[in-house]
């Protein structure tokens, strides 16, 4: 299913072909050889400048079109281009923005997050943060029961990789090779990668972390009776 962006190009292409063809036709109405001219995308401005009354319309849908395109491409069009150029054989095609936008922010493992990006046919939601802003991630809201007047103490302790199958839905504290942490409810798990579902800016987004990125793994737990 196509989303907004994918939609806006191809309503951009068809304004601009629709404009460039009634150029087109104006030009061979006026003349022959003035038909030939506009054939040719560049020099067909000759005859917008020469001929407006006639031209006049056929130059205001394209001139539209572009105005959809530069949007499109401002939200993110021109990332949805390279992987369509690239499906089509042109690999390694990037299209340069000359505007700046919000999510342009060169980030330390951009190179994989490009390659999972081709793997999953989309791209992901890059959220940044101020590294020197201390969060301390809050306790699940379940951290403390009352089971026959004792409260429950529940801390992270140490599970295998591969009994994550089996705390789908938990709350899991990763830790990568990086010495980087991450926290989440884990929501799926495949045979080479897992998804964390984390809070963010008032929502959630899931992340996908390679297994073979996850050096060990924790699950928030009940702590037995008579450890400290």
């Amino acid at each position: 299913m196509m989303n907004v962006t994918e939609i806006a190009l191809i309503v951009a292409f068809g304004l601009i072909l629709v404009g460039y063809l009634l150029v087109v036709k104006a030009g061979f109405r006026r003349e022959f050889l003035w038909g030939l001219i506009t054939l040719i995308p560049g020099l067909s401005l000759l005859f917008v400048l020469f001929y407006w009354r006639e031209a006049r319309m056929g130059f205001a849908i394209s001139l539209l079109g572009l105005l959809v395109l530069a949007g499109a491409i401002y939200g993110g069009g021109d990332r949805v281009l390279e992987r369509h150029l690239e499906q089509l054989g042109f690999a390694g095609v990037e299209l340069d923005v000359p505007v700046r936008r919000p999510w342009d922010v060169p980030v330390s493992n951009e190179a994989l997050i490009r390659q999972i990006e081709q793997e999953i046919g989309g791209p992901l939601e890059i959220i940044t943060y101020n590294p020197n802003t201390r969060v301390e991630p809050l306790p699940p809201l379940d951290s403390f029961q009352m089971i026959e007047q004792t409260q429950v103490r529940r801390a992270y302790q140490n599970v295998a990789l591969s009994q994550l199958n089996a705390l789908i839905g938990q709350r899991i504290r990763l830790t990568l090779h990086d010495g980087a942490r991450r926290e989440g409810n884990l929501i799926a798990i495949s045979s080479n990668s897992l998804y964390l579902q984390q809070v963010a800016y008032g929502g959630t987004v899931a992340y996908e972390y390679r297994l073979r990125d996850v050096r060990s793994a924790e699950h928030w737990a009940i702590v037995p009776a008579g450890n400290n």
